[in-house]
């Protein structure tokens, strides 16, 4: 590809929510970079209407969108991906082992397309280790970024009416991994104790609502994201979906099923009096069991039966968040269990750094409210940010690797 002119960018994605900011954030990067000229692709639409695209394209980019939550509208797609003469590149989303939304399954279908290159959120041994036989280039790691646009510092902090605030969607006991639930849980009971504003809870927002929240509150709880438990042939994850089908009097359509791939080609119409119809005859989905499974009985139940005595891997699972720099953005302090962030974020400089037993908790709430000591964290961390993780940043890098190939 000639270094003078722009690369034309074929960007596939798949546009079915507005309640994951990331997935909007790394579009319009793409769409907005200078190095590129972007034609963007919904792979919600039929094959056909891909393959001239492709045609006109140097270069072709598959982002998270695609596979993270379910891999069956990216595989209509696999044949014309597969026969393409550009170099691609694909993202993959959530890089853990869910129920129906396998590893096993994206390293399928990436197997099938043969990319050049695989960015993993991951650090780059655990985006090797998951699919580093799969890309004739490498993986690569490719974290999430600042979006400056929209995460920005609208309101000085001492004049925000919540004090610690967050959205959190609570991990499932398959993950083996509950520190996301453990911070949410503790910081509500804390916030009670001590007589602080807290807002935290499972509701979601767009984009600009996400962004808005945040503005409102001086601090958010979080962990990093990803699990200490991964595998690539979801061994553990499948066992214990086995184990739930197997407690189950009721028929069950699991996530992944072909029942379900089909039910996605149905018109809307015709797919809800389906639906309607295997309700009514006593039927449930997979993830109605799966939403049972995330109730503490159950929780605890699956966590001493599966994990309890599984040694942790030495492949570190957990990375950066894009809820991290989003807050990174709006200088709202973190505090956070310690963690790697893909070596981005360090502990008490960046974030305030709870021990995972809270056996630092008051110290790092008398920290929290000190105002002098919460500016200098949040300060720091938006000019680190600033530096070298905006969405300009990692265009950047993704456009070297495809004028490497």
């Amino acid at each position: 590809m000639s270094s003078e002119s722009r690369i034309r960018v074929l960007v596939l994605h798949a546009r079915y929510t507005d309640q994951l900011s990331y997935f909007d954030d790394w579009l319009d990067a793409l769409k907005s970079y200078s190095g590129f000229s972007t034609v963007e692709f919904n792979v919600l639409k039929a094959p056909r209407e891909l393959r001239p695209r492709i045609g006109d394209a140097d270069a072709i980019i598959v982002l998270h969108s695609t596979n993270g939550d379910t891999t069956i509208h990216l595989e209509r797609h696999v044949g014309v991906l597969s026969e393409r003469r550009v170099p691609l590149l694909s993202f993959v989303g959530n890089e853990v082992n869910l129920p129906g939304t396998s590893i096993a399954a994206k390293r399928r279908v990436l197997g099938q397309i043969r990319p050049e290159w695989i960015a993993t959120q991951l650090v780059q041994e655990a985006g090797e280790f998951l699919f580093g036989d799969l890309p004739s280039h490498g993986v690569v790691s490719i974290p999430h970024a600042l979006n400056v646009a929209t995460f920005r510092p609208l309101a000085e902090a001492k004049f925000r009416p919540i004090d610690i605030g967050t959205r959190v969607s609570r991990y499932l006991p398959h993950l083996g991994d509950d520190d996301r639930n453990r911070i949410a849980d503790r910081f509500i009971e804390i916030g009670r104790a001590r007589n602080l504003s807290t807002d935290i809870s499972h509701q979601r927002y767009d984009r600009s609502g996400w962004a808005n929240f945040l503005n409102r509150c001086k601090g958010t709880v979080s962990s990093e994201a990803g699990s200490w438990f991964i595998e690539r042939d979801d061994a553990t994850v499948n066992a214990i979906r086995k184990y739930l089908r197997e407690r189950s009097a009721m028929m069950e359509i699991a996530n992944d099923s072909v029942l379900l791939k089909l039910g996605y080609r149905l018109p809307p119409p015709l797919r809800k009096v389906a639906a309607r119809m295997f309700k009514g005859a006593g039927g449930r989905y997979e993830f109605e069991a799966v939403s049972e499974s995330n109730e503490p009985a159950a929780y605890e139940e699956i966590r001493a039966r599966f994990f309890a005595n599984k040694p942790r891997p030495t492949i570190y699972g957990k990375c950066l968040s894009s809820r991290h720099l989003d807050a990174v953005g709006t200088k709202t302090c973190q505090i956070m269990f310690r963690g790697r962030f893909n070596d981005i974020l360090e502990a008490d400089r960046h974030y305030l750094a709870l021990d995972p037993d809270f056996g630092n908790l008051d110290d790092v709430l008398r920290r929290f409210a000190d105002e002098g000591e919460r500016t200098a964290l949040t300060e720091a961390a938006y000019e680190h940010v600033l530096t070298g993780h905006t969405y300009e940043h990692r265009a950047r890098q993704v456009e070297g690797l495809l004028r490497s190939s």
